[in-house]
């Protein structure tokens, strides 16, 4: 089996590294840890290039995905801070994108094993952690283009005044 790990902390031998490598002593095979804030991972910019071929950033996470198409094993783990993976964590899952959007490359039965590690001994989203009341979450669910998918949201907003 072909083992692809990520620790998405910034503190190497956090919490994290610990647990994701006691997982890889359990398992076989081939095995790759990638620490990120050890990597030099861009932003994805949206330009659609990965649409007709390979992302435009040649970088770490070019060399991690291409590693993750072939893997049979995904384990990706983030520490949770304010109700959020590591922005190391998410800027890596962003460039994803270039996988879903290339009819060329998928990821579709690779199986994963998310660990997920935080302080607040329950699940809380960034603002309710620091005390402030949470009025409603609105998400706008397929908003691939413009204006796309917004319905539903619009109509949420408008009720929002009956909340304040």
């Amino acid at each position: 089996m072909k083992t692809v790990a990520i620790v998405g902390s910034p503190r190497k031998d956090g919490n994290c590294d610990v647990l994701v490598n006691k997982l890889l002593e359990k398992i076989d095979g081939e095995k790759s840890i990638y620490y990120l804030n050890e990597l030099d991972i861009g932003f994805c910019k949206a330009c659609q290039a990965c649409q007709k071929g390979d992302c435009v950033k040649d970088d770490d996470a070019r060399k991690i995905i291409t590693e993750m198409l072939e893997a049979d094993l995904f384990i990706f783990s983030s520490p949770i801070y304010y109700g959020q993976m590591s922005g190391q964590a998410k800027t890596l899952i962003d460039r994803f994108y270039q996988v879903s959007q290339n009819p060329d490359k998928t990821l579709e039965g690779t199986k994963v094993i998310e660990i997920f590690t935080q302080a607040q001994p329950m699940k809380v989203i960034p603002f309710g952690y620091m005390g402030m009341e949470i009025v409603d979450t609105i998400v706008a669910k397929g908003a691939a283009g413009k204006g796309d998918g917004l319905e539903e949201a619009i109509a949420q907003i408008e009720k929002i005044g009956d909340k304040l």
